[in-house]
């Protein structure tokens, strides 16, 4: 099986005798501990990166570094205030705007479609944690993280939280302050915590009542 720094190039290669292991499991969407030496490096490396970026205030600047740092399309725009964990598991599409002081925890991949707009303070979320105390273990239990995506020609309003599996259909809306804990069907209004279908947008931009 390929190791993760094998088959995507903005992961640094272990050093010394740091393990894989973990990483992978990680990658994968299985269960891990995340406080390990590899794991560790790699995300305080992401984190100085994260920081560099923010401190540039010119856009086009600041964008130019975030291509190195993150895979995304033409005419991407992303306001100070970003924060990811680790950049290499973000997609983003053509002409997509992410809004001030967004949070993508990217654990586990998290992609943003094209012409997909995020308004300020947005949080999308992958990872999780045992609902068990005794199982979480404080910092000593395992974790794991599962994939979001958010398709094409989507609209989240400021201060949404969008939670780890979540997938948010193509044309969609999501209401401000929304927490939304489950899949989206396409061109949907999605309003509340939690986030519940209110409208459908139809092909004629029409909007009607669910």
């Amino acid at each position: 099986m390929s190791l993760p720094h094998q088959t995507n190039p903005r992961i640094s290669s272990p050093r010394g005798d740091e393990d894989p292991t973990e990483l992978s499991l990680m990658l994968s969407g299985q269960p891990y501990h995340s406080w390990n030496p590899y794991i560790d490096r790699i995300r305080d490396a992401q984190a100085r990166k994260v920081w560099d970026i923010n401190q540039v205030v010119d856009m086009m600047g600041r964008m130019q570094k975030m291509r190195e740092f993150i895979y995304m399309g033409k005419e991407v725009w992303i306001v100070q205030g970003f924060f990811c964990e680790y950049g290499f598991n973000i997609t983003i599409g053509d002409e997509v705007f992410i809004g001030a002081n967004c949070t993508l925890l990217d654990v586990c991949p998290i992609t943003i479609g094209s012409r997909t707009m995020l308004g300020p303070n947005v949080q999308i979320l992958t990872p999780s944690h045992p609902i068990s105390p005794e199982e979480r273990s404080g910092l000593k239990g395992r974790e794991w993280a599962k994939p979001v995506k958010v398709g094409n020609d989507c609209w989240i309003g400021a201060g949404v939280t969008i939670c780890p599996g979540v997938t948010v259909g193509d044309g969609s809306t999501i209401g401000a302050a929304s927490v939304v804990t489950r899949d989206v069907p396409p061109r949907s209004v999605v309003v509340g915590n939690p986030g519940r279908v209110i409208k459908r947008i139809l092909e004629d931009g029409t909007v009607e009542n669910v």
